[in-house]
This record gives structure tokens, sequence and C-alpha cells, in this order.
């Protein structure tokens, strides 16, 4: 799929449920003030939309194609008979929705306790992966979309960026270099330190 490619619009019928092959996948509502809310972004390995294909509703969110990307579509009436034929694998969707909860709660919690530097580092963190003696983070997407998922404006993610080269963060060809694992965690932990010392 193209960037900017829709999948499926909010509140339409649950028809197929995706896997992401390889790219990045945007989550979102429109809101009455004809805002868009980014709830959530996907990349590859990640699911999205088995909960409303099993409930038989519609979709509670749209979703468009972040970049350019690659995704497996399973059909609601495949994996409706991969449920009967292999009971085991209900397991296995209850463990991804559990995951999904947690995720949200987790962004939840981000929005309400961290600071935006801090929600950051931890999104760099999340979506890093190993490459040679450090991790690597490619952004493939627009930096206004990250910053609306992140809940900051698109000025204060290019200041956060260039504050957290003090914390190991090296812009590089095609992304984003962690060359101190150690410093970005424990800025992404400060605040949760803090708040513990002082509820003592």
């Amino acid at each position: 799929m193209e960037r900017g490619e829709g999948i499926f619009l909010h509140q339409t019928p649950a028809r197929s449920c995706f896997v992401v092959m390889n790219g990045w996948v945007k989550l979102y509502r429109i809101l009455d003030s004809g805002d868009e809310a980014v709830l959530r972004m996907h990349t590859r390995g990640e699911a999205f939309a088995f909960a409303d294909v099993l409930r038989r509703g519609d979709h509670q969110y749209g979703a468009d194609a972040a970049s350019e990307c690659l995704l497996l579509e399973i059909p609601a009436d495949a994996l409706r008979q991969v449920l009967n034929d292999d009971p085991a694998f209900g397991a296995i969707l209850l463990s991804h929705s559990f995951e999904q909860i947690d995720a949200l709660s987790d962004q939840i919690e981000a929005l309400k306790c961290q600071s935006g530097i801090q929600r950051v580092a931890a999104f760099l963190r999340y979506h890093a992966r190993p490459k040679g003696n450090h991790l690597f983070v490619t952004l493939p997407y627009e930096k206004v979309l990250m910053a609306a998922y992140l809940g900051i404006k698109p000025e204060s993610l290019s200041r956060a960026l260039a504050k957290l080269r003090q914390h190991g963060v090296v812009a590089v060809d095609g992304g984003l270099e962690i060359t101190d694992q150690g410093a970005l965690d424990e800025l992404i932990a400060s605040r949760a330190v803090e708040r513990r010392m002082a509820a003592r």
C-alpha cells in the first residue's frame, strides 16, 4: 500500500483484520471538531482490527497506511473458521487482546504522567532494534504524525529530539541511533522515581 492510502474507515463493517508485514499503519478517529486523534501506530509484526472482527461489529477506528507498507489481510470468515478448527488459537487471540489493552493503558499513563521528552524517549526505546553495537530506530513517516501520536506539538518534538542527543540519541542516515541505552532508560524512568520518592 502507498503512504496515505486508506485501509478502512471508522464505523464501517469489520470484514477483515490485518497483520503488518512491513511499514507503518496509523489508527485514528476524527473528532467532532474535525481534528484527527491518532490512537495507535503499528509496525512490522503487529496486528489490528481482530477485536472488531470477533465482535462481528463495526471498526472502532479508521486505519491508514502511514508509510508504504505491506499487510496480511485475514478475512473475517477465515478467522472464525480457524477458531472453530483450532480452539487453542482462541487463547492466542485472547492474549493478543490483553496486550492491546495493556498498550493502551501504558499510552494513557504516559500522556498523564510523562513529560514530552520522556514520551519521545519511550517511543524510540520501544521501536528500537539492534544494529551492530547499538540500537537503531527507523522513522519512515512524518514528524507531524509522530508528534500527534505522542500528544505534543511538532516543534516540541524537534526540541525533544535535539535534547535527546545528551542521552545517547544520534541522527544518522535513515533514522536515529541509540548509542547509550542506559542513559535513555534512566531518562524514561526518572519521573517514576521522583514520584515514588515524593510519596514516602
